[in-house]
């Protein structure tokens, strides 16, 4: 779930992640299974599985009459660079009757070290669509500030383990302020992933 800290912690959203539960291994890992995915080509059909349960299950959500939150699904590279893929996302959308700003698609920056023109192309026609882009786990590999300014998304997502590091750094030290400051400059939303005490909620 996402929660507003400047909102008494009000929860305004959610994340939707897939995990595969076998008759006989039981519980198995995203970091096991989605690898393989990506090998054999299947997280394409992952990929949409996912956003069109997200789809059906917000369409109930908002039928009950309760107050709009947003939904976050990722897109893998594989899928993105599928010859349907603005279409299909935007026709599941509009089957459904989302409002715009309620879907947000999560990118990680891998994504865009190739092909990055055509990466922005698809993400501005995206946002033009209703849809809401993110970067995720920035912080976590090849994060480049000049990648950052190029792209044209409207959240960034600080990955759990940067910020578990910067959280535990003295106040004086670190970048976490520096990125956050540069965010809002940017006019970007932010998300930190992985907030588990108290004292990381008060830093941040």
């Amino acid at each position: 779930g996402k929660v507003n800290i400047q909102q008494n912690c009000r929860i305004v959203g959610g994340e939707c992640l897939a995990r595969w539960i076998h008759p006989e291994k039981g519980l198995i890992p995203p970091d096991q299974f989605i690898p393989l995915f990506e090998h054999n080509g299947m997280i394409t059909q992952l990929d949409r599985l996912m956003f069109e349960k997200a789809c059906a299950w917000l369409h109930d959500y908002l039928e009950a009459g309760r107050p709009p939150i947003n939904l976050a699904v990722n897109v893998s590279r594989l899928d993105l660079f599928q010859d349907d893929f603005l279409d299909w996302y935007t026709a599941v959308k509009r089957r459904y009757a989302i409002p715009d700003g309620l879907l947000e698609l999560e990118f990680t920056e891998s994504v865009m070290l190739k092909d990055d023109q055509i990466f922005l192309r698809i993400v501005e026609e995206l946002r033009e669509r209703g849809f809401i882009c993110s970067l995720d786990d920035f912080g976590s590999g090849y994060s480049s500030l000049n990648m950052l300014n190029k792209m044209p998304i409207d959240i960034l997502k600080l990955d759990m383990k940067f910020i578990q590091n910067e959280t535990a750094k003295p106040t004086n030290q670190g970048i976490l302020r520096f990125i956050m400051s540069l965010a809002r400059w940017m006019n970007l939303s932010v998300v930190a992933e992985g907030v588990e005490t108290r004292e990381q909620l008060e830093r941040l």
